[in-house]
């Protein structure tokens, strides 16, 4: 895959798996080596470099044909939906480098699939992975570079998306989502002290308009234009999954900070129900926008 070698050094804690069922092949009778072909499909697969397994001689070539499984066993849009995948979600790739990704799969497997195998539909699977992978969300600006946070601006999404799983993977699988410092600095930011590695956008601009937060009104009639960003699931956090986590961290015991999650949990819990924040983790936003306009909200001077 096409993977930016800026990112190649991270993985996510779960990304290895996410393909692996093909490859088991042969392990209730003896072992049949795959063919060179095959094999690197395989390795292509699971996202390795590809590792050529030379025909072992011992076994005659009939039983190489009965044994290896047939390489339409291994559909090529099975093949091209799994990269688009890890694209999204190993990768972090915006929609265009997507659709990239995607193509570069198709011609991929042209090498495995069978003369005249037609079945890669790359829109509907650009579809599906963007349907599933992404979020589109929205934020009102004055300048195209008003995305950036405030600290922290130099780390792209899917690094921060690394780390996390990298402290959960340490410390044994916590109960809660986020890392509880994470969290504290997620929470706060929605309470408005946005000195903060995340950026706040919107599901439905319309509804920050009517906000009970004055702030959150003023930033809705008086921004210059709204855009439209396309962002990975991954690198969002939502208000009800950061509540969760700052209460679930409280049970460990920590006095240094009781008083001060307490607070925070009271403050996001007087959050009204319409607000439909979602905080961005990166300092890459701007490269997952997808469209700009004028702020159709915008009030005219006096009104």
């Amino acid at each position: 895959m096409n993977i930016d070698p800026r990112n190649a050094a991270g993985t996510s804690a779960d990304g290895h798996d996410a393909a692996r069922q093909p490859h088991e092949v042969g392990q209730a009778s003896s072992p049949v080596r795959l063919s060179a072909d095959q094999a690197e499909f395989e390795d292509q697969l699971h996202g390795l470099h590809p590792v050529h397994h030379a025909p072992d001689p011992a076994v005659s070539s009939t039983a190489l044909n009965q044994a290896v499984p047939r390489t339409d066993h291994y559909p090529a849009a099975s093949f091209v939906s799994a990269r688009a995948q890890l694209a999204a979600t190993l990768t972090g790739a915006t929609l265009e480098a997507l659709k990239n990704e995607i193509d570069l799969a198709e011609q991929q497997s042209a090498r495995w699939a069978p003369a005249g195998d037609d079945s890669v539909d790359r829109d509907h699977i650009f579809d599906n992975i963007a349907a599933s992978a992404y979020l589109t969300l929205q934020r009102f600006q004055n300048q195209d570079s008003d995305c950036k946070p405030r600290t922290e601006a130099s780390t792209c999404a899917i690094s921060h998306v690394r780390n996390t799983a990298r402290d959960h993977s340490s410390i044994g699988n916590p109960l809660e989502r986020y890392p509880m410092d994470r969290a504290r600095q997620a929470g706060w930011h929605m309470r408005g002290e946005t000195a903060s590695p995340f950026v706040s956008l919107v599901d439905d601009p319309i509804k920050l308009t009517v906000s009970r937060d004055h702030w959150a009104r003023a930033i809705a009639h008086n921004a210059n234009t709204l855009h439209t960003y396309a962002v990975p699931k991954s690198a969002v956090w939502t208000p009800d999954d950061v509540l969760s986590s700052v209460g679930l961290g409280m049970n460990v015991e920590d006095q240094d900070n009781i008083d001060a999650d307490v607070d925070l949990m009271c403050s996001l819990g007087r959050t009204p129900t319409r607000e439909t924040e979602r905080l961005f983790l990166g300092g890459d936003l701007e490269s997952y926008r997808i469209a700009s306009e004028d702020n159709p909200y915008k009030r005219a001077a006096g009104d």
